[in-house]
């Protein structure tokens, strides 16, 4: 109940803050800016500049209808106008440029820029000097998320005024035309050029493209990679993007030189004809396995490549997965050589830490962020002890936005960064894109702002309070457990009220065909969460109906009893609860697909993997251990002794019961493991990532499975676990399940293992003896010896997911 408090009092608080700083805002004056006139400076202009009233007059013209002209002259235009002007190269009509307006401090910056509301002329005037031409499309995008455009309208406060410039020169994210993202390979040529202008208007400056990974043709794809690699360029050049590539080097050079010798030239077929490239970006691993001593030297033969056909591009370097000999040659060679083709650090997942690498490298090298934004479990940021409920049904890369979360992660190192361009595989991490690239353009804006600018950019330009509201319930859904979570229908009501007022898109001319994907993506969460933890709430009220009847098995009959459990269970099938949301997350589901290629199933939209954002084959997945009781039932059934047939039901019907005096926790699951210490925001939990371990989830597809709920999330990394109130004059063991052999300790002592017994899938039982001189205080300290586990993959590792303390 406290935790549900918790999560009401955040809603109600993000309203009251939203909705007093929203009234101010109504309360000012405003202009009318219907009619308005572009003034532009006449000859060629530089990409940014010339883009920029393209942006400025189309995507005013999308959300209201009214359409602006534009102009290289100021005189005998009549009404409202609109100055684009950079500093850098002034227009003809400078003079009339107020001098107050380019004494502004931020442009003498790169990419900064000024926007002023002036109401002292006859008409009034919209002022966007630029310090550069960039500083001018950024510009015009701060102009398009404070206007507020609404059909056939569009204003701004009358007092409106802007000067910034961006604290980090790196700010952008990685777009791959690729199967393996859950969307965009399904996309045409004018969705990734309107994907590319919203970035620049929330203030991305670059793009990172995968040229030469996962080039299997899939049916989804209207283009061959080979065309939608030029056509990245070609935008790059239209929005002034720096142009960077992903090129991880998966062949082993010391095994295979003529295969590394191909790569080199298949690099060099595309460099010869990219039209615009800025940096490469070679992660050391994930994918890749060479050793930084091999690794750096083929690198400076890209190097040569790439520069006899882009001179100032450079290459840069990750640690990812590199060993300890491997990082210290990556830095001995930086101290020897100081290459000049090297153009900085990059980290990323499974990286050394981001203040050891900036603490070691030379400091005439950059150090760029490779965050991972997409994903929630198994990843480098997951959510901290995120409850398995939604770990199996959103996923691993299900609809995400993190404000909070990516707020204080961003916090904990961007100072020691250059800014970052972001690891992503679709659009379901749509808002966290928009978050960071926000964030670093200036590190100290509320979250709150950046999130009202999302929603009425994007929704619509009065859904700026509600909408703020709606994205942070999303990400307080998935909180602490979802049984009890307050949030969940809370969320679901804001979502609805917009839903409500937004029956097409921004403007009722539209078609239905045409509506907003970014609303339609959070809605669907919003009404899969919704009937999730309905369901959750009724299925384990089956499984304690189920197991009630079980434990009548000896009066009932052992076959009547499991036949009576099982119909019950069977109701999660028949009789659904909340259909109407199951069909109305259905329904969004069809929606994306159509208007933007959101593949939820594959089976249905053809996604290349369970993994890849797939929550409808998850809608139904069941959330109590029904599976697991079915087949323990089953092999009840087969046998012939009635007393181990009892035997076995009361194993059922009591595992999570420790008995009196005893104590049960699955050490995973964020509702079941009391004696654990949680930190929940992802910020806290990464600056303690060693001191207080977070579970992992499991990888589990779709298909039937033995395992209980339990199973699905574990620890592979204990803390201390202390237990209080045992009688000190009392007989216990501890009971564990866990993948190989435990190395449990008691007090710090080896406990003695007295008991193996049995094995669901990983899984196995063990249970120690309790020596009577640990309990003299009446407490119990459980610790694990460290092992060597070095050699294993991570999946393969000692981890626990139950612990009972039992009294005998």
């Amino acid at each position: 109940m406290p935790h549900q408090l918790c999560l009401r009092s955040l809603l109600l608080a993000s309203l009251f803050y939203l909705a007093t700083s929203q009234a101010s805002l109504h309360a000012q004056e405003t202009i009318d800016l219907s009619k308005a006139t572009i003034i532009i400076r006449e000859g060629e202009l530089p990409a940014a500049e010339k883009v920029a009233s393209s942006i400025l007059s189309q995507e005013v013209q999308k959300r209201t209808g009214c359409m602006w002209s534009t102009s290289v002259k100021a005189e005998n235009v009549f009404g409202a106008k609109i100055f684009l002007a950079s500093k850098s190269n002034l227009p003809a009509w400078k003079s009339l440029i107020p001098e107050a307006y380019l004494s502004e401090p931020v442009l003498d910056k790169a990419e900064g820029f000024c926007v002023n509301v002036q109401t002292t002329s006859a008409a009034p005037q919209v002022w966007i000097i630029g310090s550069d031409a960039r500083g001018v499309m950024f510009g015009v995008g701060q102009l398009l998320r404070q206007m507020e455009l609404l059909n056939g309208k569009a204003t701004i406060a009358a007092d409106y005024h802007k000067a910034t410039s961006p604290n980090k020169p790196i700010r952008g994210h990685q777009i791959g035309y690729r199967p393996r993202a859950n969307s965009w390979d399904a996309w045409t040529i004018d969705q990734f050029d309107q994907y590319f202008r919203d970035m620049v208007v929330f203030g991305a400056n670059c793009m990172e493209n995968i040229p030469f990974q996962d080039d299997d043709p899939q049916p989804l794809m209207k283009y061959s990679r080979e065309r939608m690699n030029i056509e990245f360029a070609k935008l790059c050049i239209k929005y002034d993007l720096d142009h960077w590539l992903w090129v991880p080097v998966e062949v082993s050079l010391a095994d295979d030189v003529q295969k590394a010798d191909d790569f080199l030239k298949e690099q060099e077929a595309f460099y010869r004809i990219c039209p615009r490239l800025d940096a490469i970006f070679v992660p050391g691993g994930d994918p890749g396995h060479n050793s930084s001593a091999i690794l750096l030297p083929y690198l400076e033969k890209m190097s040569a490549l790439v520069q006899k056909h882009h001179p100032k591009a450079k290459i840069w370097l990750s640690l990812q997965g590199f060993k300890e000999n491997d990082v210290e040659d990556f830095y001995k060679y930086l101290a020897e050589h100081e290459p000049k083709w090297f153009g900085g650090a990059v980290m990323g997942p499974s990286s050394p830490p981001m203040e050891i690498t900036r603490q070691r490298l030379p400091k005439q090298y950059p150090l760029r962020w490779y965050p991972d934004i997409t994903h929630i479990v198994r990843c480098q940021y997951p959510i901290p002890w995120l409850d398995p409920t939604w770990g199996l049904t959103i996923g691993r890369e299900g609809v995400n936005p993190r404000p909070q979360d990516y707020a204080a992660i961003y916090q904990n190192d961007y100072r020691l960064t250059d800014g970052f361009l972001s690891y992503t595989d679709g659009i379901h991490d749509d808002f966290n894109k928009n978050l960071w690239t926000s964030m670093a353009w200036d590190p100290n804006r509320s979250i709150q702002e950046i999130a009202s600018d999302y929603a009425s950019y994007f929704f619509r330009s009065d859904l700026g309070e509600v909408g703020t509201a709606a994205i942070f319930g999303l990400e307080a859904n998935l909180r602490g457990p979802s049984e009890t979570n307050g949030s969940v229908q809370g969320t679901l009501a804001l979502w609805q009220k917009m839903e409500a007022q937004l029956p097409k898109s921004q403007t009722e001319s539209q078609t239905e065909s045409q509506r907003n994907w970014r609303f339609d993506m959070h809605l669907f969460r919003a009404y899969f969460d919704a009937y999730t933890q309905a369901r959750l709430r009724y299925e384990n009220k089956l499984e304690a109906d189920a197991l009630v009847v079980l434990s009548q098995a000896k009066q009932l009959g052992v076959q009547p009893a499991i036949a009576a459990a099982q119909k019950i269970l069977n109701q999660a099938d028949s009789d659904k609860t909340h259909p109407e949301w199951l069909n109305k997350a259905e329904q969004l589901a069809d929606r994306l697909f159509e208007i933007i290629g959101y593949q939820t199933s594959v089976p249905k939209y053809g996604a290349s993997g369970y993994e890849r954002s797939c929550m409808i084959d998850y809608i139904n997945y069941p959330l109590n251990n029904r599976w697991w009781i079915e087949d323990q039932l089953a092999l009840v059934s087969a046998l012939t002794d009635k007393a181990e047939q009892l035997k076995g039901i009361r194993r059922v019907v009591d595992w999570e019961n420790p008995g009196m005096g005893g104590y049960y926790e699955a050490v995973g699951h964020v509702g079941k493991s009391l004696h654990m210490i949680k930190l929940q925001n992802a910020g806290d939990a990464m600056r303690h990532y060693y001191d207080l371990p977070m579970p992992t989830q499991r990888n589990i597809g779709p298909a039937r499975n033995k395992l209980r709920m339990s199973f699905h999330v574990y620890h592979d990394d204990l803390p201390a676990l202390k237990y209080n109130a045992l009688d000190p004059k009392g007989t216990y063991t501890v009971k564990l399940f866990s993948q190989r052999e435990s190395p449990l300790q008691i007090d710090g002592q080896s406990a003695k293992r007295i008991r193996t017994g049995e094995q669901f899938d990983q899984v196995t039982e063990q249970e120690f003896e309790v020596p009577a001189s640990a309990l003299e205080d009446g407490k119990l300290e459980l610790t694990w010896a460290p092992l060597d586990e070095k050699h294993l993959n991570w999946r393969q590792r000692h981890y626990v997911t139950d612990i009972w303390i039992l009294r005998h």
